[in-house]
């Protein structure tokens, strides 16, 4: 065994503290792998390149892993996509459960409905997934208590959340999807307008049908809904 020492090598000498940060370079810290850097990562990934890109290998070099080690935090991309649901969820603000319920059922919906087209693979990833998180859970929650409370019985509460929610979804799923080309539809209105004597009303009305304008247009059934539901009340 060594026991000695060189003396050269025996008391090195204390680094200039004036240069020393000039000659040792910081070290990079690495902010800890952990779900929900996970869970973002995914939304943020889907949003850029579309959820049916997403795997876990992409996903770690994302986050600059090896894909193996997402599986300490998560079980599977079935998990992640469960995950990302809910945190588009979770993004919606909650209304008071004792408001005004026409002004928070409006409020609530239309903010809804700005997550489900800001993030264009939620809508049909909630319809192949039909799995519920906590967040999902609330929002559903919180609605459902705004009609109860506003006094309808339990079994028109779950007819007006279920206008709402088709309402929504399907409105989200258009307006991502999007709606015909304006070339599409010139050749069909100039058919239209020779069909014109067996089809007036749906010649009279192409340039309302081809243009298509999605937001404006769930608002207005929005509208409807909120205005039947609250006439059942009364």
């Amino acid at each position: 065994m060594v026991i000695c020492i060189h003396r050269k090598f025996r008391n090195p000498p204390l680094p200039n503290p004036l240069t020393y940060d000039a000659v040792m370079p910081p070290t990079e810290t690495r902010l800890p792998l952990n779900r929900e850097r996970i869970i973002d990562a995914a939304v943020t990934y889907a949003d850029d390149n579309g959820v049916e890109e997403l795997s876990m290998r992409k996903l770690g070099a994302e986050l600059g892993v090896e894909a193996m080690s997402l599986y300490n935090h998560v079980k599977n991309k079935d998990d992640i996509f469960d995950g990302m649901i809910d945190r588009v969820f979770a993004s919606v603000p909650l209304p008071a459960i004792d408001a005004e319920w026409t002004t928070a059922i409006r409020e609530t919906v239309l903010k809804a409905m700005d997550q489900f087209t800001a993030h264009p693979w939620m809508v049909n990833l909630l319809m192949q997934r039909g799995n519920y998180g906590n967040s999902s859970l609330l929002f559903m929650d919180r609605a459902l208590g705004l009609l109860r409370n506003a006094g309808f019985s339990d079994e028109d509460t779950h007819h007006a959340w279920q206008m709402l929610a088709s309402h929504t979804m399907g409105y989200a799923f258009q307006m991502v999807s999007g709606g015909p080309k304006d070339k599409d539809w010139e050749g069909i209105e100039g058919q239209l307008a020779d069909l014109a004597e067996d089809y007036p009303n749906v010649a009279r009305l192409a340039p309302y049908l081809g243009d298509c304008e999605f937001a404006g247009e769930f608002a207005f059934g929005l509208e409807i809904i909120i205005d039947g539901l609250n006439a059942r009340l009364h």
